[in-house]
């Protein structure tokens, strides 16, 4: 898809048939407004299936969004901001409320200064609440023993005088690889997310995530080894811990989304934070690059000229089925907080191979938590 306007202008859009198109859409070619229209339908689909709205008789939904400053979320927001605006208009009330959240991450990686941007989203979308946390916060909450694992206990040896970022900084700074850190933050960013949305009485969390980044996911969680996660991490739905999530730009890909974002009015562009990386930049040979980088590149220059083997991804992962809770309840991992699957396999906490009888070789209780095959190897794989 590519913002291309004809030479002569002559080429009308494939769905009013009256303005010239100037855009192509998976092969099809689309006006400004009608493009417009596709990605905002697609978001309404998303909504509608996922009965945000509550009914006219009861209190609005309370709907957590994390904003990272990308296109997506932020698009996200755009959308259902105005859609909020219609409908309080149109019927002096709203069926749903959000809760914009941002997760200051510079403890843990290199982060543009955003405070200022942040002034300027609150500005240019007024009647949402706000609010920052930090990624350090995880050690609030994992102060509750079901809430604390095995990965975050580790920084407890050094004492209560090691502030939140330290015991965060020397966490990461422990584990083996780069894959191993990017790993990890991501983890305790996503259980952060929940234990917020869990505190703040949101019952849905909003994910910006699109087409493509939801297809670098299935392969990524995959070599990683959580493969039989992927229900949980890439589908509309219930998590493990009670809190719903839903991705309404799940059938965009990421390309469409930076487009739309150029054309609001006034454009987005001075609300993102983060820039696209070219996948051109990412090189592959050096020990810094992660299973995450790679799966961005490849995902990047995919769906520049074949999109349908990115939604095949998507489409394929959205086939499996979670398995029915009386398998894994009272069985999470430690770290990561997913379900562990009765019989599942795989290396435990210390690496050892688990049992013929299904029970962790670890020398910890029977009862104590352990990692997931997929948080032990990020730990303690070099």
């Amino acid at each position: 898809m590519g913002l291309d306007a004809e030479a002569n202008g002559s080429t009308a859009c494939a769905r009013c048939q009256q303005l010239n198109a100037s855009i192509t859409v998976r092969n099809e070619r689309l006006c400004q407004d009608c493009f417009k229209k596709y990605v905002v339908t697609k978001i309404n689909k998303r909504v509608e299936s996922n009965k945000l709205r509550a009914p006219f008789e009861d209190a609005p939904t309370s709907l957590l969004l994390p904003i990272s400053f990308g296109s997506s979320s932020t698009s996200l927001l755009q959308i259902l901001d105005q859609q909020l605006r219609n409908q309080k208009g149109r019927t002096g009330r709203c069926s749903f409320q959000i809760e914009v959240l941002f997760i200051d991450q510079s403890a843990a990686v290199q982060q543009e200064e955003y405070l200022e941007v942040w002034r300027c989203l609150k500005e240019r979308f007024p009647l949402r609440s706000y609010s920052l946390a930090r990624l350090e916060d995880i050690f609030d909450f994992a102060a509750d023993p079901q809430l604390d694992g095995p990965a975050l206990e580790a920084t407890a040896t050094d004492g209560p005088t090691l502030s939140k970022q330290q015991r965060l900084e020397k966490f990461l700074s422990s584990l083996p690889s780069a894959t191993s850190r990017t790993d990890m933050i991501g983890i305790i960013r996503s259980r952060l997310i929940t234990s917020l949305a869990t505190n703040r009485g949101c019952k849905i969390i909003l994910y910006g995530d699109s087409t493509t980044r939801l297809a670098e996911r299935t392969l990524s969680e995959t070599a990683k080894g959580r493969g039989g996660a992927i229900p949980w991490l890439t589908a509309d739905g219930h998590s493990p811990h009670g809190v719903k999530a839903v991705f309404p730009m799940r059938d965009l890909l990421r390309k469409e989304i930076a487009t739309y974002a150029t054309m609001t009015d006034p454009p987005l562009t001075s609300l993102l934070l983060r820039q696209q990386k070219s996948a051109t930049n990412v090189v592959t040979s050096s020990k810094h690059t992660t299973i995450d980088d790679l799966m961005g590149q490849y995902f990047d220059s995919v769906e520049q000229n074949y999109p349908s083997i990115v939604a095949n991804v998507v489409r394929t992962s959205s086939r499996l089925v979670a398995p029915p809770p009386d398998t894994w309840v009272g069985r999470e991992c430690s770290v990561c907080r997913l379900p562990l699957a009765e019989g599942s396999e795989g290396l435990r906490w210390s690496g050892d191979q688990e049992t013929s009888e299904g029970h962790i070789a670890t020398g910890r209780s029977e009862d104590a938590a352990a990692p997931c095959y997929g948080c032990a190897r990020s730990m303690l794989n070099p």
